[in-house]
């Protein structure tokens, strides 16, 4: 194998990198950004939500009403961050059509990478050759080198 794709994801924003030799240093090629996951959810989406009069009694003809309100079953946030693990997805599937004998390795957060997961075709599965379920995006350069080393430490033996 001639070296690695490596994702670097969390919610917020996605990192590529090459790494060309166990032990160099990754160089970035890079960074895809999801705004909308850096905003409160309020200011994701302004409804309130639905209300509807529910009639109490006997036939609904009885002497009280009530209401009840329809909240969404899922945030506009969480809707943010799966549609941004869709898009990191397509990155995916892209990079395993053109990787020239290059292994896939994804590194995110365990929720995360499940959510990723989930949208990734199997012809693109099949190219990842290491999962890290850590969150490592937020980390310096060393930092993240370091970390990326003893992540792949078993695969370069």
């Amino acid at each position: 194998m001639s070296g690695y794709t490596i994702f670097v994801a969390d919610t917020r924003h996605a990192t590529v990198f090459e790494l060309t030799q166990p032990g160099a240093p990754p160089r970035a090629l890079e960074t895809l950004e999801n705004p909308f996951t850096a905003r409160h959810d309020r200011d994701l989406g302004a409804d309130a939500p639905g209300s509807v009069v529910m009639r109490t009694g006997r036939d609904g003809g009885g002497a009280g009403s009530r209401r009840t309100s329809f909240q969404a079953r899922r945030s506009h946030k969480q809707h943010a961050v799966e549609q941004f693990a869709r898009q990191l997805a397509e990155r995916i599937t892209l990079a395993a059509r053109d990787n020239h004998g290059k292994g896939l390795v994804l590194v995110a957060a365990p929720r995360f990478l499940a959510e990723v997961r989930s949208h990734l075709p199997k012809s693109a599965q099949q190219h990842i050759v290491r999962e890290v379920p850590r969150d490592l995006a937020g980390l310096p350069a060393a930092a993240l080198q370091h970390r990326l080393a003893e992540a792949l430490q078993p695969m370069n033996d």
